[in-house]
């Protein structure tokens, strides 16, 4: 360490239930893992959901997995330049309009041919009422 070198202070976590929630000063937002599942939020006030509505977003994503999956093969498909499925990308659950509007968002992005394209699945009453693809 240098003499002008600060040292990192480590994220605020809070820990409820069993579930560890951090905040990331790097870009602000709040991150959790829940079921094996990726939670995020970039309010500055986590509003965070019961463990039954927890249990039934994590359901939610894994019953139209199928559906995004297709979805996302046929986009990367028309995107061209060998972008495909299953290419190391990502998935995280946003849940930044669940207080409010009791929808949420499935975030894919990260592939090795995507580059720096994500597609973004807003999910109301257990259905696929939105699909929005940018870079």
């Amino acid at each position: 360490m240098g003499i002008f070198s600060k040292t990192t202070k480590p994220n605020p976590k809070i820990s409820f239930e069993g579930i560890e929630f951090i905040f990331h000063r790097d870009y602000e937002w709040w991150g959790f893992t829940y079921r094996g599942a990726e939670f995020c939020s970039f309010t500055p006030t986590l509003s965070l959901p019961t463990k039954a509505e927890l249990d039934s977003i994590v359901s939610t994503v894994e019953s139209l997995k199928p559906e995004m999956c297709n979805r996302l093969a046929k986009g990367l498909e028309e995107w061209g330049d060998g972008c495909k499925l299953d290419d190391g990308e990502t998935c995280s659950i946003s849940l930044e309009e669940f207080a409010t509007e009791g929808s949420f968002s499935v975030s894919w992005s990260g592939g090795s041919s995507w580059g720096d394209l994500g597609v973004d699945f807003i999910i109301k009453d257990r259905a696929i009422t939105d699909e929005s693809w940018g870079d």
